[in-house]
């Protein structure tokens, strides 16, 4: 709504015609305290419709009805309630209604491929008018282009893209590390000081100030207008009064025009155009005029600046944080800072410091089996997304080097993804790696302050201490001290049950962070290496040569969640441990399923399988693990030859979730040989292709072609995976993703060393793999922690990370991304080039 329509109400054309005249005339910060006049006497006379808050205790989720949880609750972030809430929601009522909130009736979606499917339908999902639960105050609807909907979206978006275009953010990173290096530089050494403030703050406003070309001098502004504008009480459930934040909006109505006539100004006089925002929006053809449209103007000048500020600098404060709740994460990045790019994702996970974004359903739809009615307001809740157990392994525990935290949804997705994402990651990045170049230890001192919000995930106070390099860390203080107890205290039943060869890892720590360590830290065991006790609870025969376990707990209590393409172990006896792809579905928390092939020639696994395990059986798993993970993309080509069809069956089904284009080749020897034929056969994507009817599958047909925008997903026998990887050859880098049965065969370089010594730096041991050794065996024999399955380069279970050196990999787990960087190897099968290979073991 525009200000002087707001002022007017319901005019004729003529006088229409005369508010458009006058906000071009009118100076912005007038009109906006005009406004702010004509609102506060309303007030007087009929009041307003602006929600109070006062907090008050939030109760324990399990004390409520499912219809009594109130998302949208302010004092959940504040007061740490807010996990419990998601996860039962989660659990029970994905696709959550709550009737009567103080921001009226709404829908909570809080499970990961459901936001995936919300956020990419603008079509069914609209973005207009708001993307906030609640409304501003009167008056001060700003049209922000984040909350249109396409092609306006896209012209608006496209006007100050440009800034934070690769080419552009190359040339910023010397000067966000140098202005990094005067905050960190200026920073009181050994005694508390405010991260917020001294840090957080002060970076995201010099940048912003750097984007905007606003005064340096002014640049605090910046981040407290972000704060008054984002924070009223009827959008977010805020603290700011409504009178605090008309008196910003008028302060950045007066600093922006002023800013834009400026600029405009040296522009006409031949100054060279900048590669700021203003600029930008001024030499576009859409946004040339915005000015005259002042909704438009301060509403695009507010999200540009509200999303370069609470992104940043939240996440500055929350990675700090999860370091100081998670001590075993700091240590590892403290011997390995070449972790810095990989945690930052992490960080945006495990902090996502804007909770949700709102949309409207433009028509009647279901979603997950709820039906949703047009302009029913439908909030995705991406701080429950990234906390998905379907999604991402142990969500709650913050893992520096998380397999998938890429796959976070901090930024949303689609077409209203962040458009400052690699500028916020460049940021953090630079951050971290000064900090780690300066300082030894970063500890916070008590429990940060939280805002009082339902959108952001903020923070307004932390108080940390710093420890320059060299200097002897002091004493933990009690808030380190309570998490460093409780970590332990976790860890400590694991001990208890977990096998000898694992307990060194799942124990307490030997040294505490904040202390010198007098010996080697023990690492934190790898997600999906815990053992867990289950029944084979039903078995079936799918196909002729195939059983299908269904596994539960004993208790009937959930199964760890699990991705598709995830597997398991099987601990046989005789020492036998077989992995098998799950092909159930991730949303049955209380089953794992497995299909297993006879192999009359193989190793005993399959037919211990076949011939001993029966109903009512107890067995001991491992895991689940995925090293095949199913990557968001828009189109999927899935080959499956044979058994191979288990993880692929996963993946199909997700697929068809999602809402993703699709399509299955399937083979086998026979059809009465080929799985899971009764739940495939009918669906048009489908393509069976028996061995005996029509010989090896076409591939050409289905690969012949190289497509950007295709994800292959092949799994079978090795010579069928070796025919799609030469077919591939020449489609996009990691387009191409394969899970094998048996290594791949792997030559040798000609470098390659027949001897060289491996230390293990948490072990402090050195030892000497020989020619006729692996790695692991040498590990073993020496009593270091090392976990082997398959011993063949195709599970990934003996996974190391590495500190220094390079592997010689011959596995078929890593891709070749993961090879180059050479920051992990397999210990059963990977060597080394150089003399020396360096493991955190």
């Amino acid at each position: 709504m525009r200000i002087l329509d707001s002022v007017v109400g319901s005019v004729r054309p003529a006088v229409q015609q005369a508010v458009q005249q006058a906000q071009k005339s009118v100076p912005m910060q007038r009109q906006v305290q005009a406004l702010h006049l004509y609102q506060r006497g309303k007030r007087l006379v009929v009041g307003d419709d602006q929600p109070r808050f006062t907090e008050a205790p939030v109760p324990d989720v399990d004390d409520l009805d499912l219809t009594e949880i109130d998302t949208s609750n302010p004092f959940l972030w504040r007061q740490g309630k807010w996990e419990s809430y998601f996860r039962r929601l989660r659990d029970e009522a994905p696709v959550h209604f709550r009737a009567d909130s103080p921001f009226g009736p709404f829908w909570s979606v809080t499970r990961y491929d459901d936001i995936v499917t919300v956020d990419k339908d603008f079509e069914t999902f609209s973005a207009e008018p708001q993307i906030v639960l609640g409304a501003p105050p009167e008056g001060l609807d700003l049209e922000m282009f984040i909350a249109l909907d396409p092609p306006r979206h896209d012209d608006r978006r496209a006007a100050v893209q440009d800034v934070v275009a690769p080419k552009n953010l190359e040339e910023m990173e010397a000067l966000i590390r140098e202005r990094v290096g005067e905050v960190l530089d200026s920073l009181p050494v050994g005694e508390p000081f405010d991260w917020v403030d001294r840090v957080s703050i002060e970076l995201t406003s010099r940048m912003l100030a750097t984007l905007l070309d606003f005064p340096y001098d002014q640049r605090r502004k910046l981040a407290e207008w972000t704060d008054m504008m984002a924070g009223s009480a009827g959008a977010t459930g805020g603290e700011p009064d409504v009178d605090q934040i008309y008196r910003s909006a008028a302060e950045v109505a007066r600093a922006f025009s002023q800013l834009w006539h400026d600029k405009a100004a040296r522009l006409a006089a031949g100054e060279e155009p900048g590669y700021d925002l203003i600029t930008l929006m001024q030499l576009s053809e859409d946004s040339k005029d915005i000015i005259d449209r002042p909704m438009e103007f301060l509403g695009d000048l507010t999200l540009l600046v509200v999303g370069g500020n609470d992104t940043t600098r939240n996440s500055m404060s929350g990675g700090v944080l999860a370091l100081n709740q998670f001590p075993d994460q700091f240590d590892r990045l403290r011997a390995e800072p070449s972790l810095v790019p990989k945690m930052i994702h992490e960080v945006l996970r495990w902090q996502t410091p804007l909770a949700y974004m709102r949309r409207v359903a433009a028509k009647d739809t279901v979603l997950n089996g709820q039906f949703i009615r047009k302009g029913d307001k439908v909030v995705m809740w991406y701080a429950a997304a990234n906390r998905d157990e379907r999604r991402f392994e142990d969500p709650d525990r913050f893992v520096i080097d998380r397999r998938n935290a890429r796959h976070h949804l901090a930024f949303g997705i689609g077409t209203h993804r962040c458009m400052g994402s690699r500028l916020a990651e460049l940021q953090l990045r630079i951050l971290w790696e000064e900090l780690l170049a300066r300082f030894d230890d970063i500890e916070v001192m008590a429990e940060p302050e939280r805002v009082q919000s339902n959108f952001v995930r903020g923070y307004s106070s932390m108080m940390v201490r710093v420890t320059p390099k060299g200097a002897e860390r002091p004493e933990p203080g009690p808030y380190r001290r309570m998490w460093l107890d409780r970590r332990a205290a976790e860890d400590s039943p694991a001990a208890e049950t977990t096998p000898l060869a694992e307990q060194a890892s799942a124990g307490e720590p030997s040294s505490r962070p904040g202390e010198r360590p007098a010996q080697p830290t023990p690492r934190t065991p790898r997600p999906g290496t815990e053992l867990h006790t289950v029944t084979l609870a039903h078995r079936r025969t799918p196909a002729e040569g195939v059983v299908e376990l269904t596994l539960a707990s004993p208790d009937g209590s959930p199964l760890p969640a699990w991705q598709p393409g995830a597997h398991v172990d099987l601990l046989l006896e005789d020492g036998l441990t077989r992995q098998y792809s799950l092909c159930g579905d991730p949303a049955t928390p209380s089953e794992w399923k497995v299909a297993v092939l006879l192999e009359r020639d193989g190793r005993g696994g399959s037919a211990f399988v076949h011939e001993t395990l029966a109903e009512g059986t107890t067995l001991q798993v491992r895991g689940p693990r995925n090293h095949f993970a199913l990557e968001e993309a828009p189109r999927y080509q899935f080959i499956a030859g044979g058994i191979g069809i288990t993880p692929i069956l996963a993946m199909v089904r997700a697929a068809k979730a999602s809402g993703a284009d699709w399509q299955l080749l399937y083979g086998g020897r026979s059809r009465a040989s080929m799985a899971y034929l009764d739940e495939l056969e009918g669906d048009d994507r489908v393509t069976i292709w028996p061995q005996d009817e029509h010989g090896l599958l076409d591939l050409d047909a289905v690969l012949g072609t190289p497509r950007e925008d295709t994800h292959v997903y092949v799994c079978g026998p090795g010579p069928l995976l070796d025919a799609v990887e030469s077919r591939c050859a020449t489609w996009p880098e990691g387009a191409l993703h394969l899970e094998r049965f048996e290594a791949a065969a792997v030559e040798a370089p000609e470098d390659a060393l027949a001897t060289f010594e491996v230390e293990c730096v948490q072990s402090g041991v050195t030892l000497t793999v020989t020619e006729d050794r692996t790695v692991f065996d040498v590990l073993e024999e020496a009593g270091v922690d090392v976990l082997g399955s398959c011993l063949e380069g195709i599970c990934g279970t003996c996974e190391a990370d590495v500190v220094e050196g390079v592997p010689d990999h011959r596995d078929s787990v890593l891709n070749s991304e993961e090879r180059a960087c050479g920051r992990t190897m397999m210990t059963c099968v990977s060597r080394s080039m150089t003399p020396r290979l360096v493991l955190d073991l």
